[in-house]
């Protein structure tokens, strides 16, 4: 495919709850074991042909050896095929990372680390036993139960009850990942694929720059300051007595299962609510505003301070970044990150650089006597960065990862970002100076 014609298409992800049976989930978690173990062997065989013989194996090699690893091991049996292979895909994909200098080496995975399988085909071509013609067979088939629920038919597992909240083209639809959460609920991640062209329009007026911080999570160049809700600190204390409780318990009886599900359950309480309040403000930036300026934040080296990390990856910066760009898409908007040098430094009036500790939290100029919120500020110069930047192309994504596998708001080259797609409910919220409260979950 030309990059021409892959530009113009995008996936976006739908994430469904999912309610197996227990003979289904008994199915599942043997799938997840079985294909954690494979994933550790053909990592190992990587790993022991580079240090024994120098020699790099591709994909494509270990995919076939597949057939000879099922008559060695005839469990590998049991896992539909193509789910075999995307288990060797996420190796390779480890490695061409690693290369490219974007993770660390890759390692072997636990079982309790290993909570997903994709199966990376829905619809098939094959030819009419009758007529020769090619028509499009469906590999997994999604079939309507009512209002609320729907039923996914999964080759060699069965039929899996979702929560469908929602429509999609399941024509157009690419892959379906199932995936355990360590608190032990499933969810389904449907891909689906939509033309760039059909939902784009001109962006033409409303632009604002958004300083991040962890007194505010957000403050924006029109000066509304977005409060850090700060969800972590609302269940620290029910979170630490249940750690408590699991430190207690001997690691892998029931009771520490037991025990270990309940503590699941509050950091998944806490990541949900990030994630709800997360949503609903990158959907109020894109329905209220054309261009949208972050900074190009470091995250990963912002969090060594360890007075504040707690802070910063409670906000979940990356998140809303991510949030923002693909949402930007299909409200035809556009979203950059600039360089976050002296933003809080210079001047958003006459450009003079104002030296600043972390204490001061006013800006004062003394150039041209200017009095202001030291983030305001920065939100107005990162406003005019922005602009400066914008000056030809527009953000798109032609690639998306497993249901949460994301890139973490992680830059891309040119300071346009590729996230993953994670699509969810489209709510838009008024504006307005008290913003926190009204998108409080």
């Amino acid at each position: 495919m030309s990059r021409a014609k892959e530009e113009t298409k995008f996936l976006l992800t739908y994430k469904f709850r999912a309610y197996p049976s227990a003979l289904l989930e008994y199915k599942m978690e043997s799938w997840l074991y079985i294909l954690c173990d494979l994933y550790n062997h053909v990592l190992e065989e990587r790993k022991r042909a580079w240090k024994e013989e120098k020699k790099t194996i591709t994909y494509s090699h270990q995919q076939n050896s597949l057939p000879e690893l099922k008559r060695k091991d005839p469990f590998l049996k049991l896992v539909h095929s193509q789910v075999l292979q995307d288990c060797l895909r996420r190796v390779d994909n480890a490695f061409q990372k690693f290369f490219r200098k974007e993770a660390k080496y890759p390692k072997k995975k636990k079982l309790s680390r290993y909570n997903s399988f994709t199966f990376p085909q829905i619809w098939m071509k094959q030819k009419d036993k009758l007529t020769g013609d090619l028509k499009l067979t469906e590999v997994i088939k999604l079939e309507r139960k009512n209002n609320r629920f729907a039923y996914l038919y999964l080759p060699k597992l069965g039929k899996l009850k979702i929560r469908l909240h929602r429509e999609i083209d399941w024509v157009k639809a690419k892959t379906v990942t199932v995936k355990r959460e360590p608190s032990g609920k499933w969810y389904v991640c449907i891909t689906v694929e939509s033309e760039l062209e059909q939902i784009l329009r001109e962006a033409q007026e409303k632009a604002v720059g958004i300083d991040l911080g962890v007194k505010n999570l957000a403050t924006t160049s029109e000066g509304e300051f977005i409060q850090h809700p700060k969800f972590l600190q609302k269940l620290e204390k029910r979170l630490k007595r249940e750690q408590k409780k699991l430190s207690r318990k001997e690691k892998g009886s029931n009771n520490w299962e037991r025990q270990r599900k309940r503590a699941a359950k509050v950091h998944e309480k806490i990541r949900n609510a990030r994630r709800d309040f997360l949503h609903k403000l990158s959907r109020h930036l894109v329905n209220n505003y054309e261009y949208i300026s972050f900074e190009n934040l470091n995250i990963r080296g912002l969090v060594q301070n360890s007075s504040l990390a707690k802070l910063i990856l409670d906000a979940g910066w990356g998140t809303l970044i991510t949030f923002a760009t693909y949402k930007a898409v299909t409200a035809g908007a556009r979203v950059v990150r600039v360089d976050p040098s002296y933003t809080t430094q210079d001047c958003s009036v006459c450009g003079f650089r104002v030296p600043k500790t972390l204490a001061e939290r006013l800006h004062r100029c003394p150039e041209c006597g200017t009095v202001m919120d030291r983030d305001y500020n920065a939100s107005v110069n990162i406003l005019k960065k922005g602009l400066a930047h914008l000056t030809g192309g527009r953000v798109g994504a032609t690639r998306t990862y497993a249901c949460g596998e994301s890139t973490g708001g992680a830059p891309s080259e040119g300071g346009v970002s590729h996230p993953s797609l994670k699509q969810e409910s489209h709510t838009g919220l008024p504006g307005g100076s008290n913003l926190y409260r009204k998108l409080r979950p």
